[in-house]
C-alpha cells in the first residue's frame, strides 16, 4: 500500500495551535511532494462570535472586502515567515461558515488530506472542537489529521 496525498489543505485562523498544524502541513508536503493549499475562512459579520474569531486589530464592523483582504495579507505573511515565501502555495481567504467553507473548498479542489488544529483563537477546546474541527472531520470529503495541543509531536524542524 502506498499513501501519497497530492493535495493538502491547511485551514488556519492564525492561532498558535493552528500554526502548529501548519508545521505538519509543511512536513507532509515535503515528504509527499504535495501541492499545499492554505485558507482562512472568516465567519460572516452577522455571526454572534465574530469578535472571537477575528484578529484583534480588525474591527468587528469592517466591510467584508476589508476583512477578506486582511485575511489574505495575513496568509501571505504566514507563508513568508513559516514557508520561506514559497510562491507555489495556493492561498485563499473568504467569508463563510468556517467548517462548511473548509469542506466545500476541499471538495472543489479535490483535496486528499486536511490538516487542522483541534481548537483555535479562543482556546476553548470543547466549544471549537465541537463546532469546527469535529464538523470538518464529520463532513470532509477526505481524511483529516487533527493536531492537538500538548500532545506528542513528531515534526522535527
Amino acid at each position: 500500500m502506498v499513501v501519497s496525498p497530492k493535495k493538502i489543505l491547511w485551514p488556519t485562523d492564525f492561532s498558535t495551535l493552528s500554526l502548529q498544524a501548519g508545521r505538519y502541513a509543511r512536513g507532509f508536503r515535503e515528504v509527499f511532494d504535495s501541492e499545499l493549499h492554505v485558507i482562512h475562512v472568516v465567519p460572516p459579520p452577522y455571526s454572534a462570535d465574530v469578535s472571537v474569531m477575528l484578529p484583534a486589530d480588525i474591527p468587528v464592523a469592517a466591510p467584508e472586502a476589508d476583512v477578506v483582504a486582511f485575511g489574505f495579507r495575513t496568509l501571505k505573511k504566514v507563508i513568508d515567515e513559516h514557508f520561506d515565501g514559497d510562491q507555489t502555495i495556493q492561498l485563499k481567504a473568504f467569508v463563510g461558515n468556517p467548517w462548511m467553507g473548509v469542506c466545500d473548498y476541499a471538495r472543489e479542489q479535490h483535496i486528499d488530506l486536511i490538516i487542522v488544529a483541534t481548537h483555535g483563537h479562543t482556546g476553548l477546546k470543547h466549544v471549537l472542537l465541537g463546532s469546527l474541527a469535529e464538523q470538518i472531520v464529520r463532513h470532509a470529503p477526505c481524511p483529516v489529521l487533527t493536531v492537538k495541543v500538548d500532545e506528542k509531536d513528531f515534526i522535527i524542524d
